[in-house]
């Protein structure tokens, strides 16, 4: 049985193929349109899926939809009414997309694809929970779903019993988590729906001095409820997130161009710091209304990795599962599981231990590439000795683009399209942050082998799991020297644990690097260049090559260098 699962129209669109409830694969639109970020429907997507599976659209049993669409409409239409006239210009300006193909989804699929089976509308935090619980392996577990806004629902408690997810308690839009930290990080000069993971960065540089004039925006109670004082903010009736009356408390909005100053790094600081207070309230509350042991989470919100790593330490919770599309890009995939572990009746778990969904391509494809431009390389029959080379080239400080297998799926590079670096010395993290033109103060994550995590992060237990690169740990102190390029100012690192079973040739890799330098550690961060989603294709992946001032380009079995002619 064959289920394609569909998000789209906020961000991050795309699409996932499930065979009898094991994903066969899956990709973001923008890795195709390469449009960062990407929206609109995810037609290249679903291509991608129908090919790579080798079916036509007649093969998909059913298809499910991450949210619905036309409860959607209904709360847009109800903040205009409460908000007019303010939201008019707003309304007339976003309406003609909403009443077109915003609420056409099956008009859509049916008209691209002629397709006539079943279409399922799954509401979009229960698409979330599910996308993080079915893909766990828990046969029960409390569940946690906050994001900027789905239908109505921003956040949500629920517990996971079999196949069963059952809703506990859930807070609405205007008041919303998500949205009040994506309206300092507007406020702080970035990107909503893109660059919160700036502004958590950017907090371990300050410090929490703002953290009463934020709770003057949101009433908290003990149970991690809230409401936000819509005095604040502009988000319902304007095209600005926030009202006059939060400049008056936060002064003037910086710009993307202005130099970042301490108040900055403070009110950074500060939000995460009432981010985290309201996440483990909220996570206590849910431990105490279900008992269980195990946690999942999902929401653009559980992609917060800097709160996720001190859940262990705040709350009773023993196991945590955070999946590393947590996403809108998630949703696709939950929609599909719910359709077939649920609404189908189908018993068991996905357990989902790696993203490699995507696409890949063989040699002859990538030399076919490599000729064409005319670049020196070498190929290597033996893998071993690729290993052993590209390993040896971390360990002389050279920086490596890694381009192998699968592409991932969701945001992190997880070894597949990766920039590559040793973990030391310090000048290594400047050094990669000029390569992918980012701020200095942004931190790079660690894939660490796992039979080694305990040794350098101060996890929760000796064979902590953590295979997306979704908590970060303090690093200990006897290692941070080790570490020096993936250390950040608060003495943490995002890390990726990396095992034979899950991660192939890339745990070889790091396993002979280790063997060369004694550390069992390698800087990771995603094969891309500043405002570009992550590279899908071999050309794409030279071409940001032949950008940068990387070092070497491990692509399949070939090592590249920058000179002409074949090595």
């Amino acid at each position: 049985m064959y289920i394609l699962g569909i998000s789209a129209y906020y961000h991050d669109s795309a699409a996932v193929l499930v065979k009898d409830g094991k994903v066969v694969c899956g990709a973001e639109e923008e890795r195709f349109t390469r449009i960062k970020h990407d929206n609109n429907f995810p037609f290249k997507a679903i291509d991608f899926c129908l090919k790579n599976a080798g079916i036509g659209i007649g093969k998909i049993d059913y298809i499910s939809y991450y949210e619905k669409p036309l409860l959607k409409f209904e709360r847009l239409m109800q903040t205009f009414v409460e908000t007019y006239p303010l939201s008019l210009k707003a309304f007339l300006k976003g309406m003609p997309e909403s009443l077109d193909y915003k609420i056409k989804i099956e008009k859509t699929i049916k008209d691209k694809y002629k397709y006539r089976g079943k279409i399922f509308f799954i509401p979009h935090h229960l698409s979330h929970a599910s996308a993080s619980y079915f893909a766990s392996g828990f046969k029960n577990a409390a569940i946690l779903t906050v994001d900027g806004v789905g239908e109505y629902q921003t956040t949500a408690l629920w517990k996971g019993e079999g196949n069963k997810i059952q809703l506990l308690s859930s807070i609405d839009f205007p008041d919303s988590l998500g949205l009040l930290y994506s309206t300092f990080t507007a406020f702080l000069g970035f990107k909503v729906n893109e660059d919160e993971y700036k502004v958590m960065g950017l907090a371990a540089y300050g410090k929490p001095k703002y953290v009463e004039k934020i709770y003057q925006l949101i009433e908290v109670k003990n149970d991690g409820s809230f409401k936000l004082d819509q005095d604040y903010f502009g988000f319902r009736d304007s095209f600005k997130m926030w009202s006059d009356k939060f400049e008056e408390s936060f002064g003037k909005q910086r710009l993307p161009n202005e130099i970042m100053t301490q108040k900055h790094k403070d009110i950074a600081a500060s939000l995460q710091t009432v981010t985290e207070i309201i996440y483990f309230k909220m996570l206590n509350h849910l431990f105490q209304k279900t008992k269980s042991d195990n946690l999942c989470i999902s929401g653009g919100v559980a992609l917060n990795a800097l709160a996720n790593g001190k859940i262990y330490d705040n709350t009773p919770f023993k196991k945590i599962y955070v999946l590393g599309a947590a996403g809108d890009s998630g949703g696709a995939l939950g929609s599909a599981l719910f359709a077939y572990r649920f609404l189908l009746g189908k018993k068991g778990h996905t357990e989902i231990n790696d993203l490699y969904f995507g696409s890949s391509y063989d040699n002859s494809i990538i030399e076919a590439g490599l000729k064409e431009i005319n670049l020196a390389y070498k190929k290597f029959n033996n893998e071993q000795e690729l290993i052993s080379k590209s390993a040896t080239l971390l360990s002389q400080g050279k920086v490596i683009g890694w381009f192998e297998g699968k592409m991932e799926f969701g945001p992190r590079a997880l070894g597949a399209r990766s920039i590559l670096s040793a973990p030391n010395p310090r000048v290594m993290k400047e050094r990669v942050n000029r390569i992918k033109v980012r701020e200095q103060f942004r931190p790079f994550a660690g894939s660490i082998l796992q039979e080694k995590v305990y040794e350098y992060f101060e996890v929760p237990e000796k064979d902590f799991y953590s295979p997306f690169m979704i908590f970060c740990f303090i690093v200990k102190k006897d290692k941070r020297k080790e570490l020096a390029a993936i250390v950040h100012e608060d003495d943490t690192c995002r890390i990726q644990t990396v095992n034979k079973r899950d991660n192939g040739r890339y745990y070889k890799l790091i396993k002979e690097y280790f063997r060369l330098t004694g550390i069992p550690c390698i800087l990771n961060t995603s094969f891309n260049l500043k405002g570009e989603p992550i590279v899908e294709t071999p050309a794409q992946a030279i071409e940001d090559f032949l950008k940068t001032k990387m070092d070497f380009l491990i692509i399949g079995d070939f090592l590249v260098s920058r000179a002409s002619g074949r090595g």
